[in-house]
């Protein structure tokens, strides 16, 4: 006969056996040792809390807690540990923990009445099994990290390992499904996640300050170089370990938080996250990240997950970043630098068009952005920082607007943005950060304001590109104009085609048999000739591709005599011919693709019973000017 749930049973106070047995929470917080059936390994959560691990920098120096235990009874070394099991289980129980465990907590942790709660017959069973599944993970993710940190450790000490290639995203499937196990978990428990990792961050540190150097220089010699050396030693592998952890916490805390959404992160644990990550940030020392490349690489973690934070709470993130940089004087090179870092940071933050909201949030952020960047004067690197920022920033919202470049803020933003752009533009140090900023403006404005501005730009752009060293910015930025001219705001068709054809004899001249500059990558060329095939497919075969195939105007389904194939052997590029190709295959692919969407799109229109008149649509659309192609390609980001 199946055993009772754990209870009493009815009609009887009989209890009922418990479905774990003599497994308990208490248990469940003090892991036994490997290797040891009696001994039970003390709990690296003792004496720390949430808010402790916020102040950690990514190499602290690390201090022992010992002498503030010192008479603490055995029952209390476990309570970080407690409080941070005892919340995933309140959150199912909705009780509160037994009252010797939350008067512990609360007395020599104040954290009882924020954390504690308390246990509930009722729901000991589900309690227990997502207690059970977070203890267990944790433990999984906690033993894979001291094998990696062992690992790199061992490494030669003369060298600095790469830590990205052990550490980074594909380098051990093993460990990434760990994380990825972690961030699923957080979807339920994000607090308890997230507290776990950093108090494992700040007793792995604390572990590696007390550890002694007995791999590297056994007994100490009194010699005072052989000292001195076996210092030096302890101090890099202290260091090494350091660093590791914080990597691997900064990719324990990305798979977190990226499955995170708004609801999760609400009120303080929000603030709290923001405040871990934004202060890494905030403090770092431009000096040492030139030093090293794997502090670089963990300052790159930060901004990564500054990008995610940002798609959840975007106002309190760049209200961080805006806030900060009022506050830093533009008076030294030590404040162009911190700012730059600071900037750097920022390339991750997203704007974003919907809903209205979001859009009103980005715009403002954007125009306060785009005030620093106007007052920008005197330092070239602080420029170019600006510059870059603002670029990347912008041009994933230019893919994707529409209506929404007419929002006041966001016109003021771009029109200050881009009469800095153009001022640099004119000066030829700039030209590698001036053009891409001038055209991803042009791209994300008015129809009117683009029609007014473009052709000065491509002007520009086309006499840059004679310069070697200019030629693939400036054809960046043609390309992206071409785009937003061709399928958001194209003027009549005869116009638009007179527009592609003088554009085809730029980059495919008749007098020269090459086929394109080298400094400029041929996928380039491509995009061009896709363009043109998406916007008048008929147009591009006949005057682009045809011309470029050297084919007769019978094409397709010419013959000739194998006699006559000496002269087409004589003029045929075969470079030209493989672009041309390389058009056609990327043209269908995207045929293909949209002629899918349109399928599905149909088939449920068709449900309302109603006729959508797409022939009358098309013929609409090529009268006011636009293409009549329903396809276009992806914007050249």
């Amino acid at each position: 006969m199946a055993a009772p749930l754990h209870g009493t049973n009815e009609g009887t106070n009989e209890p009922r056996p418990n479905p774990f047995g003599n497994y308990s929470l208490l248990e469940a917080q003090q892991p036994k040792a490997v290797g040891s059936s009696a001994a039970v390994r003390e709990s690296p959560f003792a004496n720390y809390s949430f808010k402790e691990a916020q102040q950690n920098d990514a190499c602290p120096s690390p201090t022992s807690t010992g002498a503030a235990n010192e008479g603490v009874p055995e029952a209390h070394m476990d309570a970080d540990t407690r409080t941070v099991f005892v919340q995933a289980a309140d959150s199912v129980s909705g009780g509160s923990m037994h009252s010797r465990l939350e008067s512990d907590t609360h007395q020599h942790y104040g954290m009882g009445a924020e954390m504690g709660s308390s246990y509930s017959q009722q729901s000991g069973v589900a309690m227990s099994i997502e207690q059970y599944a977070i203890r267990t993970l944790y433990e999984e993710f906690r033993d894979r990290a001291a094998a990696k940190i062992e690992t790199i450790v061992e490494l030669r000490l003369d060298r600095e390992p790469n830590l990205a290639k052990h550490l980074g995203h594909g380098a051990d499937a093993t460990f990434d499904r760990t994380l990825e196990k972690l961030g699923m978990l957080a979807r339920r428990r994000p607090r308890v996640i997230i507290e776990l990792l950093l108090v494992w961050r700040k007793t792995t540190i604390d572990a590696a300050d007390e550890d002694p150097l007995e791999s590297i220089g056994g007994a100490h010699d009194p010699q005072q170089h052989q000292a001195a050396a076996l210092s030096r030693a302890h101090y890099i592998v202290r260091e090494r370990k350091s660093l590791v952890s914080v990597y691997i916490l900064c990719r324990a805390l990305d798979a977190v938080v990226a499955q995170l959404d708004a609801s999760h992160l609400e009120g303080d644990l929000g603030d709290r996250l923001e405040e871990l990550v934004f202060g890494q940030v905030k403090q770092v020392n431009p000096a040492n990240l030139r030093r090293s490349q794997n502090r670089r690489e963990i300052q790159d973690l930060y901004a990564r997950m500054i990008g995610r934070i940002s798609g959840i709470r975007f106002s309190s993130m760049s209200d961080r970043f805006i806030a900060e940089l009022e506050r830093i004087p533009m008076v030294s090179s030590s404040s162009d630098e911190r700012i730059v870092e600071l900037l750097h940071n920022m390339r991750f933050i997203r704007l974003r068009v919907y809903p209205i909201d979001a859009l009103e949030e980005s715009a403002a952020f954007l125009l306060s952005c785009a005030k620093f960047y106007s007052r920008t004067s005197g330092s070239l690197r602080l420029k170019h920082a600006w510059a870059s920022l603002l670029t990347e920033l912008l041009m994933p919202m230019a893919a994707v607007v529409d209506a929404e470049v007419n929002l006041p803020e966001l016109v003021q933003a771009i029109d200050i943005i881009y009469a800095k752009a153009m001022k640099m533009a004119a000066k030829v140090r700039h030209v590698t950060v001036a053009f891409p900023l001038a055209a991803a403006t042009l791209c994300v404005s008015r129809r009117d304001i683009f029609h007014q501005r473009w052709l000065s730009l491509l002007e520009y752009c086309i006499q840059r590109l004679k310069d070697k060293q200019f030629r693939r910015v400036s054809m960046d930025a043609i390309l992206r104009m071409l785009w937003v001219y061709l399928f958001r705001y194209p003027e009549s068709t005869a116009v638009v085609l007179r527009r592609i054809d003088s554009l085809s004899r730029i980059f495919f001249p008749a007098t020269k048999l090459h086929a394109w500059p080298k400094t400029v990558p041929p996928a380039a060329f491509v995009y061009f000739l896709v363009c043109a095939a998406c916007y008048s497919f008929d147009f591009a075969s006949r005057q682009l591709l045809q011309n470029m195939l050297q084919v007769d105007s019978g094409w397709p389904g010419t013959s000739r005599d194998i006699g006559d194939a000496g002269p087409i052997l004589d003029t045929l590029n075969p470079a030209r011919v493989a672009l041309a190709f390389q058009a056609l295959v990327s043209v269908a692919a995207i045929a293909s693709n949209n002629a899918s969407a349109a399928n599905a799109t149909a088939h449920a229109d068709d449900s309302d019973g109603i006729d959508r008149g797409s022939a009358a649509a098309a013929a609409a659309a090529d009268s006011a000017g636009q293409t009549t192609t329903s396809f276009r390609p992806p914007f050249p980001g």
